[in-house]
């Protein structure tokens, strides 16, 4: 039934339990674990006119431009290390695994993966945001549930009862 997973992680402690139930899932149906990470894209601070506040020069907007750059690489760069030790994690328990390190919005970014990768199912974690904390931030998760056209199975956090 499932043949592809896709497990986006964040990098927390509480993102890492998507994984937990990722690799059950792919145990029991001998399926392949597609990790990712989203990396926000680094924003300038360029004015619409190109130019950094205040200076009045594109030569400023261009380093500006250049240094978000570089620090996009060094994030990629860590989630790659860190997706990377996840995967050989999954290693002794004999499921197949990859991982991909995408820089964008991350509800677009794992919506597009999954329909262009053929993912059959979603496992991801959700921080319980609701409301009107969830209106004004917006939520990850309910992005995927309500657009992706696949199934997601959500890890909710314990609540303190």
């Amino acid at each position: 039934m499932f043949k592809r997973l896709l497990a986006p992680l964040d990098g927390s402690r509480f993102g890492s339990r998507a994984l937990q139930y990722a690799t059950e899932v792919a145990q029991h149906f001998g399926a392949e674990v597609v990790l990712m990470q989203v990396v926000k894209p680094t924003t300038p601070v360029v004015t619409t006119t190109g130019m950094a506040p205040g200076t009045g020069s594109p030569a400023v907007a261009e380093i500006a431009m250049q240094a978000a750059l570089e620090e996009d690489k060094r994030n990629s760069t860590r989630a790659k290390r860190y997706l990377s030790g996840k995967i050989r994690g999954m290693k002794p328990r004999d499921i197949k695994g990859s991982y991909q390190v995408v820089v964008g919005d991350p509800a677009q970014s794992i919506m597009s993966f999954a329909q262009k990768e053929h993912i059959d199912l979603i496992v991801m974690t959700t921080h319980g945001k609701s409301g009107l904390k969830r209106a004004f931030m917006g939520s990850v998760a309910d992005a995927v549930i309500r657009e992706s056209g696949k199934p997601v199975l959500v890890v909710r956090p314990r609540t303190k009862k």
